[in-house]
């Protein structure tokens, strides 16, 4: 599956994040936030949502999660 948005590309089965055919390094949770958001962007998606998809519904501080969207949002 391939995801266009703006000038950036995500090929998601091969885990590939690219702007204006550049390669972009994500973090694995970093590109799984990304590919998260991107897919639901037609709605407001809550932490806890972002939480049970990316990590499963396991435990993870206010701190990690805006870390990860951060990077996200510069990648």
């Amino acid at each position: 599956m391939t995801v266009l948005f703006a000038n950036c590309e995500i090929q998601v089965d091969r885990r590939e994040l690219r702007r204006e055919r550049t390669v972009i390094h994500a973090e694995p949770q970093v590109f799984d936030v990304l590919v998260y958001l991107v897919r639901h962007r037609d709605r407001v998606v809550s932490k806890d949502e972002l939480i049970d998809s990316v990590w499963d519904g396991r435990f993870v501080s206010d701190d990690t999660l805006a870390s990860r969207v951060s990077a996200a949002r510069r990648a």
